[in-house]
């Protein structure tokens, strides 16, 4: 801007009237700063705000985290403590079927055994049968003896004889 000269120098009014218009413009920059000051401060809180409402739920999940981890681990140890309990269990069973067995396997040759004695035993008392049977054929038939049907009379009559 130029200023119109006097014979002192430049016209007060105007320089005073472009001092004014300066202090004006100034103020309105400053305004103008001012209220994006207040803005971005504005702004800055809303940011501030959503920041410690996003660090509480980063806390929330962190914590829940935690305690899936924890939940994880002792589920972890417990299926490891149910899965020897099976083992030892099972280990249990085998041998309890095992001795089981054993004993059965034990009577059955027991069984085996006895029934075989039973067979040699019976197989004897059947050969004596047969040779008993044998020896009657044997005995030539004797002409004077006679059988004699026994009745009740006849015993009793015996019997006082």
């Amino acid at each position: 801007m130029k200023f119109s000269k006097t014979l002192l120098g430049f016209k007060p009014g105007e320089v005073i009237s472009q001092i004014e218009s300066m202090e004006n413009e100034h103020q309105q920059k400053i305004n103008t700063l001012n209220s994006e000051i207040e803005k971005v401060q504005t702004e800055l809180q809303k940011a501030e705000e959503k920041r410690e409402e996003l660090q509480k739920q980063l806390n929330t999940y962190i914590e829940r985290e935690r305690t899936i981890t924890d939940v994880m681990v002792t589920a972890q140890i417990n299926a490891q403590r149910i899965e020897e309990q099976a083992r030892e269990r099972a280990r249990h069973m085998l041998e309890n079927t095992e001795e089981e067995l054993k004993q059965k396997l034990q009577e059955l040759d027991f069984l085996r055994i006895k029934a075989a004695r039973f067979k040699e035993e019976f197989r004897e008392v059947l050969d004596n049968y047969r040779v008993s049977l044998e020896k009657i054929r044997e005995e030539p038939e004797d002409p004077s003896f006679t059988p004699t049907l026994i009745t009740k009379e006849n015993r009793r009559h015996d019997v006082s004889s």
